[in-house]
């Protein structure tokens, strides 16, 4: 009996250390699967911000004739230059410089005359080789709006093939410092941007002094992108010596490279402490063993199909009944939490907070009239398609999405003071106008489905009626002051 109470002490701490590795690896596995994606998603919109760039110097160069002859119609705000750069918010600016670095012509007013670039690396480049493709150098500041941007430039010939000047724009460096800038991190997190070079372009949360550093020793640049386009692996940053679990991802039509990392520290300490009731249960279990031993080992031998059995009674019954609650909790038209999910969610939110609770209220403009015009199904439709668009905002697992009902929704934000809220609605309302719904019945000018909404914000011990008559005030002033905008609790409405 000795044998076997040591054979059993010996097996529980075999698997619970198995199981605990086994936990490590998949949190591993869902970690790097998370960071590839992420940075292969960040690399196709930083594929798409250049390609942009790259089709407007393509087309600077199919009117490099008429521009080389007449460059002052190219130039300044009404200029062909500035038409091309209007829909291209990552542009600081177009220009076109002749073969000795002149500045011809300007998507930002008038020509400086005494602007020559052909020091800059990029002019160099072109002049110097007869590739036709863009070319995307390191970052520099503008000589003309003094911000850090990444040129992206062109060479162009005469009609004999030789080089006549260059074809330049100026990617912001704001532009993505923007961008990345709405993706949460946690301490330690990094996105990154560089060339195929090992330089940095842009890294975020890092100060722009590390812009322009060569990372060409990481392994990412010395092993891995020429094993994979795509991968992940671990290793520590150039940066800062942290070690992190990577994703990355080269560009396919240019020579970038995103990269998004996970501190390990962290990854361990989050798994550490999601995992350390199990262990002290297991811990806790095993000792139970040693003490009692025979009389556990009976009771065990008795019960043992009796507690099997029960068990799968209770898994089975809280399976059901967690679907029942869910389908109790869901509203049947457009598959978002329903108004007594909200009351839940949003009393429970404001229990014991010790952070603001923000609620930010939504109603369709002119949602009656909607129906008037093209009917209750058409109606349903749209409430549909509204609910869709809230539902893939991006937000955090804690924020909620409901229909409040009819044409009313909400969006509960705990831990989230109002000036947040403010932002989440702009992006709300911003995601509803791209969607472009038509709404020929609407008084607003555009004729599409838009959104009014109001934003409340209570302090801790605040009540859940008072943050929704904050809430439902600051909507009547939003949909008063004309829709289509954001009112706060000052009454202020936000366009």
């Amino acid at each position: 009996m000795l044998l076997f109470l040591l054979f059993i002490s010996l097996f529980i701490v075999t698997a619970c250390s198995w199981a605990l590795w086994k936990s490590w690896q998949d949190r591993l596995q869902d970690i790097s699967i998370q960071a590839r994606n992420q940075s292969l998603s960040l690399s196709r919109q930083a594929q798409d911000t250049f390609l942009q760039v790259s089709i407007a110097l393509d087309e600077i160069a199919r009117q490099r004739e008429a521009l080389f002859s007449r460059p002052a119609s190219y130039s300044g705000s009404r200029g062909i230059l500035a038409g091309l750069s209007v829909p291209l918010p990552q542009l600081a600016g177009l220009f076109v410089y002749d073969k000795a670095g002149n500045c011809l012509a300007t998507s930002r007013g008038s020509v400086d005359p005494q602007m020559n670039n052909a020091d800059r690396e990029y002019f160099i480049w072109h002049r110097d080789h007869a590739n036709p493709g863009v070319h995307i150098g390191h970052v520099v500041n503008s000589r003309s709006t003094d911000e850090r941007v990444i040129p992206v430039s062109l060479r162009l010939n005469d009609a004999d093939g030789n080089f006549n000047g260059v074809a330049l724009g100026t990617v912001k460096v704001s532009f993505f410092r923007q961008f990345y800038g709405w993706y949460e991190q946690m301490p330690g997190d990094l996105l990154a941007l560089m060339n195929t070079d090992g330089l940095l372009l842009y890294a975020r949360p890092f100060p722009d002094s590390v812009i322009n550093r060569s990372l060409s020793s990481s392994p990412l640049f010395t092993t891995l992108l020429s094993q994979s386009r795509i991968g992940s692996a671990t290793w520590k940053s150039r940066l800062d010596g942290k070690e992190r679990l990577f994703g990355y991802a080269r560009l396919e039509r240019y020579p970038l490279v995103v990269a998004v990392g996970y501190e390990t520290r962290a990854i361990r300490h989050g798994w550490w402490m999601s995992n350390i009731t199990a262990i002290s249960v297991n811990v806790f279990t095993w000792l139970l063993v040693l003490l009692f031993g025979f009389q556990i080992l009976r009771q065990l031998r008795a019960n043992r199909l009796s507690q099997q059995a029960l068990m799968r009674s209770q898994d089975e019954l809280k399976r059901l009944n967690g679907t029942l609650s869910d389908l109790a909790m869901l509203d049947g038209l457009t598959g978002l939490g329903n108004r007594r999910q909200f009351d839940f969610y949003l009393e429970k939110s404001l229990n014991g907070a010790m952070t603001p609770v923000s609620l930010i209220m939504f109603d369709v403009d002119y949602f009656k009239r909607y129906n008037d015009a093209y009917g209750h199904i058409a109606g349903d439709r749209c409430l549909q398609a509204v609910a869709a668009v809230l539902k893939h905002l991006p937000l955090r697992s804690t924020d909620r999405v409901t229909r409040y009902g009819g044409e009313e929704f909400a969006i509960i934000l705990p831990g989230t003071e109002a000036r947040d809220a403010e932002k989440v609605a702009f992006r709300a309302l911003e995601a509803i106008r791209r969607a472009a719904l038509p709404h020929e019945a609407s008084e607003l000018p555009e004729k599409i489905v838009t959104l009014s909404a109001g934003i409340g914000a209570s302090v801790p011990g605040g009540t859940p009626d008072a943050l929704k008559l904050a809430a439902d005030e600051a909507l009547y002033t939003a949909k008063k002051s004309g829709r289509n905008c954001i009112a706060g609790m000052q009454g202020i409405c936000l366009l």
